[in-house]
């Protein structure tokens, strides 16, 4: 199993970002910045309740797999 590595400050505001994209009602454009940033895997589990809860519609998106966001995630 790989292990996983903490976020760096960019990764960490870039994915905030976009679980605001989501929070504002658009989980698709979220997953579009994510990926376009190569950004689709990140390991999510040191980010606040709040920002996982819109990351899980997020990682609903086709091709998003990131970690750490709860509920068997």
């Amino acid at each position: 199993m790989k292990a996983l590595t903490a976020l760096s400050d960019f990764e960490h505001g870039f994915v905030t970002a976009a679980a605001l994209a989501a929070r504002l009602g658009d989980p698709n454009l979220a997953a579009k910045m994510l990926g376009s940033a190569g950004s689709q895997a990140l390991d999510c589990s040191e980010l606040n309740a709040v920002d996982k809860q819109q990351l899980q519609l997020v990682n609903q998106q086709p091709g998003m797999k990131l970690t750490g966001l709860g509920k068997h995630n």
